[in-house]
């Protein structure tokens, strides 16, 4: 493929996760790479809101990415998008804006990814699983949470992913 990660990868790699690396996953840490890859490839995007502080996500990604049948899905069947909302890189100026939804403003990459995880699951919580199509919408109406409660398990993690690829 001619797209590979390039935006933010010096400055977030070290923060991937070592299930991500041992399995050799390519992550995109930009948006806007990561569609154009989708399309290019022809697979769905699936984003991972995450965090570079977040013990939730390191949990998750320990516990679920490592299994076989997440990895395979995640490695074959969709471009992954590990979107920092802690990313504390300045945006170029003209990208600067005010969030209505956020309450404040945008000025560095993980602003952004905060206020597209509010666009596209109401919220700001991580992890958080988006699956999208190549228009930006997205394939499952709700995003894939991590709950302390319910331990999200490996076949329920499977499971959504299937449901998103089935659409």
């Amino acid at each position: 493929y001619n797209i590979v990660p390039v935006k933010y990868v010096k400055e977030l790699y070290m923060n991937e996760s070592a299930a991500a690396k041992n399995a050799g996953l390519v992550t995109f840490f930009d948006y806007d790479e990561a569609m154009a890859a989708a399309k290019e490839q022809g697979k769905p995007l699936m984003i991972d809101f995450t965090g570079i502080v977040c013990p939730n996500c390191r949990e998750f990604e320990n516990r679920v990415w490592t299994q076989p049948e997440v990895m395979d899905r995640m490695k074959n069947k969709f471009v992954v998008a590990s979107l920092f909302e802690d990313f504390t890189q300045e945006l170029p100026d003209a990208e600067k804006h005010y969030s209505e939804l956020l309450g404040s403003n945008v000025n560095t990459v993980g602003d952004k990814y905060k206020e597209l995880s509010f666009i596209l699951t109401g919220g700001i919580s991580q992890p958080n699983y988006v699956f999208l199509n190549h228009d930006g919408s997205k394939i499952l109406e709700k995003g894939y949470g991590y709950e302390k409660k319910k331990k999200n398990g490996v076949a329920d993690f499977v499971q959504h992913m299937d449901k998103a690829l089935e659409k």
